[in-house]
């Protein structure tokens, strides 16, 4: 007779042989017993718990000849032919392999015909949720009103992918893990049977390796027989299953506490040279933490299925730590076994969780991060505060520095100039003055103008400006905003600027911007209107801003400066784009002649300046020493150059002007 595994020899045939599912083998007993049968049931819970056996007797309790009240008889041909899976009236599906559709049309058409033998068909469906969606569909009808001689039973690891609509025509039946105590009770029972001598400490260690999962623990158990000579002991069993053992834990766990990181690296380093598995060694690191953490926590061993632990060693370790660290290093240990299914390294990452929980260093590794942020902050803090020294010693010295030549500028004799020129600081960058512009300022009265704007003007003005940003002219509402509305009445809009906002006001009545925003306001106010501007000065008078006067017919170019031919063909490309480029910069502030540079008199290093045009001169410029070198510049147009910015400003029409100082607006 060939050899039978322990786990299929020993399977339940009864009701009363079932561990750990009281609940299930009691309910089904007594529907029996009542004839309160169910058309469908659904057997959910994890591996090894008995769904498929419970299935068996069930099935066998319906169809058995000779009846032990619920309980099967065992003995009787139909008892046997299910056990043997033989049975012509009971079928078990494998819904793994019979997953479609065709095959559950199959099974609902057979459905259809009375039992061969027995007073029902039962039909197995293990692993029911591999079931396509179609599939699941097809059995809808037949699972909701089978034949009176039909009963199903559904068996699944995973609830949740069967549809709800099944569900709710099954009466549904959850099997839970079974116990370490019962395990253990169990596989005594198989050992006295066998006559196998075996171990407390085995059996216990075999039913913490089975997970809740008595088919597991059979299956050890059935390897530890093949193993050993007719014994069953602890080493054996973690020597069969490559476990590390209690003792190469309990001295890791030592070391831990300790901070001895050294004696921890060792212990790993000897482990693996016996081969034992890196996740293995976590695992068990885990599981020794995890006991003495429920320890810690609840002072007793009983009924917390620990990892075989004598309470004698709990008892010594679990004050190592604080209830805080146990949670701690366990999610480290939890964090390094993820690493490990995808590490190229996995020794490197076991011997990172090991070091970082003998050095304390229980936190995850979303805060390493922090960790090297803040070591690299305090080693340099010496460094920081040294340069910090010589930084202060660096800005004494320029201050130094620039308190004295604030002095000798201070105590330096002004500079005379010539005739016809401005006296300026020998610190003022000298710049080349536009020819000449109208008077843009005019004197206003002693007083600032009166407000004589309403409440309602105000409004109606805010609304103007409004009408500028929301049409997309946000340079001209920038300019207007600091404005204040003096006045708008007879076509006239009068605003007062703030100094500093002088600029704007300008810029505004400059011939690019005037048209369009006296254009926009007539379109809102619907009337023409005409601009008046303000600028308040501080401790000065109010000064209002006057559009620039038409341009004068400029005088005839000398004969020494003669219009320029520009032949664009003969450039080649990159100075036609150059050129083209500087025409536009000149046509946008208002336009200029192009002119040759003269060629010097005999005898002479530069032109004198009784040959340069009026616009030409430089103003503003320190006198040269005799015979040196005037450059000569081409002349601009009206709006080359920003316009001034108060009345003292602006020169007659005649006269040179001067560019106003960088920051002048602010």
């Amino acid at each position: 007779m060939p050899y039978i595994a322990l786990y299929r020899k020993w399977r339940p045939r009864k009701f009363s042989d079932l561990v750990g599912q009281e609940h299930v083998s009691r309910t089904l007993a007594q529907a029996i017993a009542t004839g309160r049968l169910g058309h469908a049931y659904l057997f959910a819970g994890p591996r090894g718990t008995g769904k498929t056996s419970t299935a068996k007797i069930l099935a066998m309790a319906l169809n058995c000849e000779h009846p032990d009240g619920a309980e099967p008889c065992g003995t009787c041909k139909s008892c046997r032919e299910i056990e043997d899976g033989t049975a012509i009236d009971v079928y078990e599906i494998d819904a793994a392999s019979n997953r479609g559709i065709d095959e559950i049309r199959d099974l609902r058409d057979r459905a259809k015909y009375a039992s061969a033998e027995g007073r029902y068909t039962v039909y197995i469906i293990d692993e029911v949720h591999m079931l396509t969606t179609e599939a699941f569909n097809a059995l809808l009808k037949t699972l909701e009103e089978p034949p009176a001689h039909v009963v199903f039973i559904l068996a699944t690891t995973e609830a949740n992918k069967v549809p709800p609509t099944i569900q709710s025509r099954c009466q549904r039946f959850d099997f839970r893990r079974i116990t370490v105590g019962e395990i253990e009770a169990r596989l005594r029972y198989v050992c006295d049977q066998m006559q196998t001598a075996a171990e407390d400490k085995a059996l216990e260690l075999i039913a913490l390796q089975a997970d809740g999962g008595l088919r597991d623990a059979l299956s050890i158990l059935d390897q530890c027989i093949s193993l050993g000579d007719g014994a069953v002991t602890e080493a054996l069993v973690q020597e069969m299953l490559g476990l590390v053992g209690h003792s190469w834990i309990y001295r890791m766990t030592e070391a831990l506490a300790a901070h001895q990181a050294q004696e921890v690296l060792g212990v790993l380093a000897e482990l693996l040279r016996d081969g034992k598995d890196l996740r293995q060694i976590v695992a068990e690191l885990e599981l020794h933490l995890r006991s003495l953490m429920i320890y810690q926590a609840a002072g007793t061993v009983e009924g917390l299925d620990l990892y075989a632990e004598p309470e004698d060693v709990l008892k010594k370790q679990a004050p190592l730590w604080p209830p805080a660290a146990f949670m701690q290093m366990l999610t480290r240990l939890h964090e390094a076994q993820q690493e490990l299914r995808w590490s190229p390294q996995p020794r490197i990452t076991v011997e990172i969780a090991l070091l970082a929980l003998a050095r304390g260093d229980y936190g995850p590794m979303e805060n390493l991060d922090a960790q090297m942020a803040a070591a690299k902050a305090s080693a340099a803090a010496p460094q920081r505060a040294a340069s910090t020294t010589a930084d202060d010693a660096r800005l004494a010295q320029l201050e130094a520095r620039i308190e004295k030549l604030t002095q000798a500028l201070a105590s330096r004799p002004s500079v005379p100039t010539p005739a016809g020129t401005s006296s300026v600081a020998s610190t003022t960058p000298v710049r080349l003055a536009p020819p000449k512009r109208a008077a843009p300022i005019e004197d206003a009265a002693a007083a600032s103008p009166p407000v004589q704007a309403s409440e309602a003007d105000r409004a109606q003005w805010k609304q103007a400006v409004d009408t500028f940003r929301n049409g997309h002219d946000d340079n001209i509402a920038v300019c207007l905003d600091p404005a204040q509305l003096l006045s708008l009445a007879d076509g006239k809009c009068e605003l007062l600027f703030p100094f500093k906002h002088g600029v704007r006001a300008r810029l505004l009545l400059s011939p690019n911007f005037r048209p369009k925003v006296e254009g926009k306001l007539a379109e809102f106010f619907g009337h023409p209107v005409e601009l008046v501007f303000h600028i308040e000065k501080p401790g000065a008078p109010a000064t209002r801003v006057q559009a620039p006067s038409k341009k004068k017919k400029e005088p005839p170019l000398p004969h020494a400066y003669r219009p320029a031919k520009v032949d664009e063909r003969a450039m080649k490309p990159e100075e036609q784009k150059n050129f083209q480029h500087s025409m536009d910069i000149i046509n946008k502030f208002g336009g200029g002649t192009i002119v040759e540079k003269p060629a010097p008199p005999e005898g002479a290093k530069g032109v004198p300046p009784e040959a340069l045009p009026p616009a030409m001169e430089e103003s503003t410029a320190p006198p040269a020493p005799p015979q040196q070198d005037s450059q000569s510049a081409p002349p601009f147009d009206d709006n080359d150059a920003p316009p001034p910015f108060d009345d003292s400003d602006a020169p007659p029409d005649d006269e040179d002007d001067e560019l106003p100082p960088d920051g002048a607006d602010d």
